[in-house]
C-alpha cells in the first residue's frame, strides 16, 4: 500500500507537469518544448524519493524497536555473547558510521549460559545451516560522483558459527542473527519460534518473541560503494537490491533469514530466553539460540 500510494502521488506529480508542459505556450518559444517539462518531472520525482525515504524509516524503526521511532542522531547496537565472550569486539563495527558500543534502547547485557534442561533436548535438522553473522540495524553511506548520500541496512556485522551444529547462544536486544539454509531443504512456512524463559515462568512464541524475517536482501546487499566495505553489493533502489540478493542467494542455492530481538517496557531487568526454531512435523529444529529481553528505552 505504501509503495502503491508513492507511485500515485509521482503520477500525479508527473501528469501535472505534462498538463502544464503542453499548455505553457508563452514559454515554449523561448525555453524548447520539453525545459519546462522536464524541470516539473524532476520535481516529481525528488518529492517521491523524499516520501520514499520517510517510508523506509518508518519501516526500519517498526523493524528493530517494534513500538517506537529513534531520535535523530540515536544509534542502536547489537552486542552479543559467544563462546569466546563477545560478538561486539575491537574488529566488528570499526568501518561503521554507529560505533558498536553504542548499546540499543533497552539493552540489558546478553543472555546467559542456557540450562541443560533445553540444550538437552535440542535436535538440528541437516538444513545445510552456515554463512552466518550478527549486525545491528544502521545507517552507511555511500558516493556517487560527488554526492554523498545515506542509507540504511545491517552493520556492524561479525560472522558467527553455530555451536552443536544450530545453536546461537548470547544474544541480546538490538542484534540481528543472519544465517542462511539450503534452499532445497528449507521452507520458512514448515517453522515457528517457541521460547522459555530460562526459570520456566514466562513462554513466547511467533506474536510476542524473536521477529523473524523482518530484513530483507536490500538490508544485506548493501549500495555499491558502501562506506563499509561490505560485499556483495548493488546499485539502484531498494527494492532492486533485494531482487538482486535474491538472485545471488538463488545462484549459491541458499535461502536466507533473519531475527532480530526487541525489549518490552515492563520487563525492568532483563530476562532470558532460550528459544528454538521448530518444525513440529518432525520434532526438529532449523536453529535455537538464546537472548536476553530488556527493558524498552
Amino acid at each position: 500500500m505504501k509503495h502503491l500510494m508513492i507511485a500515485l502521488a509521482t503520477t500525479a506529480l508527473a501528469t501535472s507537469a505534462v498538463t502544464t508542459g503542453a499548455f505553457g505556450a508563452e514559454s515554449v518559444e523561448a525555453a524548447g518544448p520539453f525545459d519546462k517539462l522536464k524541470k516539473k518531472v524532476k520535481k516529481a520525482k525528488k518529492a517521491a524519493d523524499d516520501a520514499n525515504e520517510v517510508v523506509n524509516t518508518v519501516d526500519r524503526a517498526n523493524r528493530t524497536n517494534g513500538r517506537s521511532l529513534l531520535g535523530a542522531g540515536a544509534s542502536r547496537s547489537g552486542v552479543g555473547a559467544s563462546a569466546d565472550g563477545s560478538y561486539c569486539n575491537a574488529n566488528r563495527g570499526s568501518n561503521s558510521n554507529s560505533p558498536c558500543t553504542a548499546r540499543a534502547p533497552g539493552h540489558a547485557g546478553n543472555a546467559g549460559p542456557a540450562p541443560a534442561k533445553f540444550t538437552g533436548q535440542l535436535k538440528c535438522e541437516s538444513l545445510g545451516i552456515g554463512n552466518a553473522f550478527v549486525g545491528r540495524d544502521g545507517n552507511y553511506t555511500f558516493s556517487q560522483g560527488i554526492s554523498t548520500e545515506e542509507r540504511s541496512g545491517i552493520v556492524d556485522r561479525q560472522n558467527v558459527s553455530a555451536q552443536n551444529g544450530c545453536f546461537f547462544p548470547g544474544l541480546a536486544v538490538g542484534d540481528i542473527l543472519y544465517v542462511e539454509f539450503d534452499k532445497n531443504k528449507y521452507n520458512k512456512h514448515d517453522y515457528n519460534v517457541q521460547c522459555v524463559s530460562y526459570d520456566g515462568s514466562e513462554q513466547l512464541d511467533n506474536t510476542n518473541g524473536p521477529r523473524v524475517g523482518n530484513y530483507k536482501g536490500k538490508d544485506v546487499m548493501l549500495h555499491t560503494g558502501n562506506s563499509l566495505g561490505y560485499t556483495p553489493v548493488a546499485s539502484g533502489s531498494n527494492s532492486s537490491r533485494s531482487g538482486a540478493y535474491d538472485k545471488h542467494l538463488a545462484g549459491r542455492g541458499r535461502a536466507m533469514q533473519t531475527f532480530n530481538f526487541g525489549a518490552l517496557h515492563t520487563d525492568k531487568s532483563g530476562t532470558d530466553f532460550y528459544c528454538q526454531y521448530f518444525n513440529k512435523k518432525t520434532g526438529q529444529s532449523a536453529l535455537a539460540l538464546t537472548f536476553r529481553r530488556g527493558p524498552q528505552g
